[in-house]
């Protein structure tokens, strides 16, 4: 049996063996899906409230990099299980238990805006079968509460769901990224096997945004030789499809994926044409980043040039979540939020005490009159804007617990594993490796902490001579006064 074969038989298994599959609601167990909780990437993510419904997802992508996370996990696929609807209303109401009520002090009380699809898509299968994320739909509805949703799934604008949608339309709460990273149907149907085709997400597009909604492009994970063919002709009709952001990262290779994620891995080389793509993505990955292999800065230049220009162009936010071009996203954010926005001002709420929100300014700073900005812990994790980040309820989310004794876990917070990574030069979160560069270290504070500066790209001084516009003096989406404020003493 060829690779290719071998695959899609696999995944399309996959897809069918949970098509239909539903909650053992005789068991406890079943609703103990511990979210929503911080996200481990918090360190430069404005949207760290993260939440899904279901432990996993019912499609077949051979991206997934959720899959890679799980497949070791010897639950994986043998039981699904859901959160407790009544403890997600609890914690929106501020009572229940200490978790509830942390979640409450934290994020709810806040109105802070909740990103939705992260380890699982909330109109998958699943959702179909279950219903579960429909309960919560129904709460956030009532509440006009903010909320991002990450999604390819057609249940999204179908029966109840697009009725529920269509009725609360007028609140204007909900922000809509669909995830098209093949603009090819064919060739989508081969990678993202049991999801609609990308022209069908386009029409989820436009149906979300006729309704009156915010919607994005999700264009990850970018993978070059994939999501680059047929790209132009992607963003035009995206474009009329009435989105208001584009939001790319590339795609990572873990090199400690099992493997089955490697045959995953070998079947995309094959799609792209690249004869060897693990020996590909180590040869031109910096090494400071550790095992998560992500291509270098020159690689990627051309394709966020293209997408960063387009954006500009039709006044669109742009957001990037990769490392190495982080500094272009045009409202702090790589998932596409805006900052600025009169419809509902509630949708601009996510957090500023991460490094993203600095680089930008720090781009904009240094383009505008050569200014180099310094970055200071204490004034990026901010713990009176983001109280999550010493709530000790939270430590145990975090992915690094493991390494900790058990008689730590419960005292460790957020802030401490932020700074553990920011103090340490070796690891690969470190500002220095992370963004391979672009932060370097130049002083200690009186903390003790690492201060981090800007340093220039060369990519900045050649678009510059080319007449590309990074000071965003044509494009002010409103946040000028802003940044002036955010940064005036990082």
């Amino acid at each position: 049996m060829s690779l290719k074969d071998e695959i899609i038989k696999e995944s399309k298994t996959f897809v069918r063996q949970n098509r239909g599959l539903k909650l053992d609601r005789d068991q406890k167990s079943a609703f103990n899906y511990l979210s929503p909780r911080p996200t481990s990437e918090f360190m430069d993510c404005a949207q760290p409230f993260t939440f899904d419904q279901y432990s996993h997802c019912s499609f077949g992508c051979s991206y997934c990099f959720s899959f890679l996370s799980k497949q070791n996990n010897p639950t994986f696929n043998k039981m699904l299980h859901a959160i407790n609807p009544k403890k997600f209303a609890k914690a929106m109401e501020g009572k229940g238990g200490p978790r509830e009520k942390a979640l409450y002090d934290c994020f709810f009380k806040q109105r802070f805006i909740m990103h939705w699809g992260g380890m699982a898509d909330p109109f998958c299968n699943f959702e179909l079968a279950n219903g579960v994320g429909y309960e919560v739909i129904e709460m956030l509805s009532e509440e006009a509460y903010p909320t991002i949703f990450c999604t390819k799934g057609s249940a999204a604008y179908t029966g109840k769901y697009e009725k529920l949608f269509v009725k609360n339309a007028h609140n204007k709460n909900f922000i809509f990224q669909v995830s098209i990273p093949i603009p090819d149907d064919k060739l989508a149907r081969q990678i993202e096997i049991g999801v609609q085709s990308p022209t069908k997400r386009l029409r989820m597009l436009k149906h979300f945004s006729d309704m009156g909604y915010y919607t994005v492009l999700r264009l990850r994970p970018f993978i070059i030789g994939i999501t680059d063919v047929g790209l132009d002709e992607l963003l035009e009709k995206a474009l009329k499809a009435g989105i208001k952001a584009i939001s790319t990262e590339f795609f990572i290779m873990d090199s400690r994926a099992g493997d089955a994620m490697q045959k995953r891995f070998e079947w995309i080389g094959q799609l792209t044409g690249i004869e060897n793509i693990r020996q590909y993505y180590r040869i031109l990955s910096p090494k400071e980043r550790g095992g998560y292999l992500r291509l270098n800065r020159l690689v990627k230049e051309r394709y966020i040039k293209k997408i960063f220009l387009f954006c500009q162009k039709h006044k669109l936010i742009f957001g990037c979540g990769d490392p190495d071009f982080k500094e272009l996203n045009t409202s702090g954010t790589c998932c596409g939020p805006p900052a600025v926005y009169p419809a509902n001002p509630e949708l601009t709420n996510w957090s500023k005490a991460q490094v993203a929100w600095f680089l930008r300014d720090a781009r904009i700073k240094y383009n505008r009159n050569g200014y180099i900005s310094h970055f200071q812990f204490n004034k990026i994790y901010d713990t009176e804007a983001s109280p999550f980040l010493i709530e000790k309820r939270f430590g145990t989310d975090h992915v690094g617990v493991v390494s900790k004794p058990l008689n730590e876990r419960h005292d460790v917070t957020y802030l401490d594993f932020a700074r553990n990574v920011w103090n340490n030069l070796n690891s690969p979160g470190n500002p220095r490796n992370y963004f391979h560069g672009k932060l370097m270290p130049v002083n200690i504070d009186k903390d003790d902490n690492y201060v981090f500066k800007y340093v220039p790209s060369e990519y900045e001084t050649q678009w510059a001579k080319e007449g590309i516009d990074l000071t965003e003096k044509d494009f002010d989406d409103g946040t000028k006064k802003k940044h002036k404020k955010a940064g005036k003493d990082n």
